[in-house]
């Protein structure tokens, strides 16, 4: 009894040590679900690893492990924050499909598996992206009440008064809900029909729509600040990883 304790010692210690990835992390990182969605799943022992239903909390996944889910062979893949600066012509969209000329393909050589945007922005809007497939974070990114600020130069096709900024900083309602700017003003040095507005998780759509409601058509549209991230050393068209610090600072904001 007691020699074959201690020969169980270093298998103990060896499965301790060696790495893995909580299962639960697994299946987010896979852009499955949501960490507290993956621990029902688990729950319910719709997961199964080796073939084997796992209902442990907690438990950690091996690189060298197959898991399932609902029968469907899961591919994990590590977290990745990127930030594109978005050129004109081509679409990024959360519902995914194929899409002709699809954000996806400006990150493809790098990035073949799933890393999708945060929000739409169609064809005609340019400037700062962010996609991820951190699950946890997209949607606390993409929930309304989100206070994540955004900067747009905007070029529109007439002049816009100081009259119509009061308007949109008192709030215009579009579906029966109020939407406002934090601040808009004259670009420098620029007519009066280039302006640049601050908003708090705001769709292109959506501004859009409410130029369109004080009589304005929007011309062009570019987002050149995303969340504190701005386009600095990033020409149109490229993209760049998110570094630790932003990434956490990406998590506070969300919050």
């Amino acid at each position: 009894m007691h020699q074959n304790s201690k020969k169980n010692i270093p298998q103990k210690v060896e499965k301790l040590n060696k790495k893995g990835i909580r299962l639960n992390k697994f299946l987010s990182n896979a852009g499955i679900c949501s960490r507290r969605e993956a621990d029902q799943f688990i729950a319910m022992g719709l997961v199964t690893v080796n073939g084997k239903a796992v209902t442990e909390m907690g438990f950690q996944v091996q690189s060298d492990d197959q898991v399932r889910y609902d029968d469907q062979l899961v591919k994990g893949s590590p977290p990745v924050y990127i930030l594109l600066n978005k050129p004109k012509g081509f679409v990024a969209t959360k519902q995914g499909g194929n899409i002709k000329k699809s954000v996806q393909e400006l990150i493809r050589t790098a990035h073949s598996e799933k890393v999708p945007p945060i929000g739409d922005m169609g064809r005609p809007v340019t400037g700062l992206l962010f996609l991820t497939n951190d699950e946890k974070l997209r949607k606390r990114l993409s929930q309304s009440q989100s206070k994540v600020e955004m900067i747009y130069h905007i070029t529109l096709e007439k002049n816009i008064s100081v009259a119509d900024f009061e308007k949109l900083r008192k709030g215009i309602s579009l579906q029966n809900k109020l939407y406002t700017v934090k601040k808009i003003d004259y670009v420098i040095g620029k007519s009066k029909r280039e302006i640049g507005v601050e908003v708090e998780h705001f769709s292109p759509a959506a501004l859009n729509k409410l130029f369109e409601k004080i009589d304005h058509k929007v011309l062009l549209m570019d987002r050149v600040m995303y969340a504190g991230l701005t386009k600095k050393d990033l020409p149109r068209g490229r993209w760049r990883k998110l570094t630790e610090k932003e990434v956490q600072f990406l998590h506070v904001k969300s919050n």
